[in-house]
């Protein structure tokens, strides 16, 4: 049973949301968050380089011991690097006393596929060339950005560019076709993409069942655009991590099926009664700290460390 506190932030969320789920609006599209000069906590510093023509911000603790976590974050295609990603990466610094890099690739309504992809990738690229590449590193995506990592990582084998020592891939929107059974079982249960519960899901699947503009008509099961259709061979260890309420909880256990398949280390841990993203969203959530202790255990597992 979740927590009281949480049992309470999901209600609220289900009245602040329920505008934008009536009309099955896409809250990533609408939702805007506002950009301020970051300030980095007290002995840490940011730094901010460009890799392959994306802007990144590089946090650093003053007593990092090595390593680096590559974070891609989530928001669709329209959502920029925000204050909510900057709190989740200073977690990340400092449970895992490594330096955290934060891709600000192009965000925008009008973007299609393979755009950020494409600079993604490029980014990628260069940091394995240059500040990752001793190789000590472990990659994190949420959401969309889970997304931008798997595919990235898979170029990357694609290509003969090394991969991360390990991957984590928070509430994964790894099925852009949203294929699966939880938009069925889950459509009135989200509380952030659920539709009212007068709706009915045979008469609403498609809108249910979004499709993501970025797409823009490309094959939704090409497995450089939806990972949960690719094969995985040769991929570090990976965690996936979600709620249980999620429409898009399915995306979750076809990633990990196709990584059990493909005989990669792989767990999963779906969180009952918790939403998408909600680690990120309330980092104090009781839910919240579990999950960010397995993460920064998962990710400091991976990395090395110098005495």
């Amino acid at each position: 049973m979740i927590s009281l506190k949480a049992r309470l932030i999901r209600t609220l969320l289900r009245i602040y949301t329920y505008p934008k789920r009536k009309k099955f609006a896409s809250l990533s599209r609408s939702v805007r968050l506002p950009r301020s000069e970051y300030v980095p906590p007290k002995n840490y510093t940011l730094t901010v380089r460009n890799y392959g023509g994306v802007r990144t911000e590089i946090l650093s603790p003053e007593s990092a011991s090595g390593g680096a976590v590559l974070q891609f974050h989530g928001g669709g295609h329209t959502v920029p690097l925000n204050d909510m990603y900057r709190k989740a990466a200073e977690r990340i610094a400092r449970f895992c006393d490594c330096d955290v890099y934060g891709m600000d690739y192009t965000t925008g309504n009008n973007l299609v596929y393979p755009s950020l992809h494409d600079e993604c990738f490029a980014a990628y690229s260069e940091m394995t060339r240059s500040a990752l590449g001793d190789g000590n590193f472990v990659a994190i995506g949420d959401s969309f950005g889970a997304n931008l990592l798997l595919c990235t990582c898979l170029r990357a084998a694609r290509d003969g560019i090394m991969l991360p020592r390990a991957i984590v891939c928070v509430s994964p929107f790894a099925d852009m076709a949203a294929s699966g059974d939880s938009y069925r079982y889950n459509c009135h249960k989200d509380p952030l993409y659920a539709m009212p519960k007068r709706y009915d899901f045979d008469e609403n699947e498609k809108r249910i069942r979004r499709i993501s503009p970025y797409c823009n008509g490309h094959p939704l099961d090409d497995p450089y655009m939806s990972a949960a259709y690719a094969d995985l061979g040769g991929f570090p260890d990976m965690l996936i991590m979600c709620g249980g309420l999620e429409t898009s909880l399915s995306d979750a256990h076809m990633l990990y099926a196709h990584a059990r398949a493909a005989s990669v280390n792989v767990r999963l841990h779906v969180f009952d009664g918790m939403w998408h993203d909600f680690m990120y969203m309330f980092l104090k959530l009781k839910e919240s700290r579990v999950a960010w202790r397995e993460i920064s255990a998962f990710i400091s597992s991976h990395l090395s460390k110098r005495k």
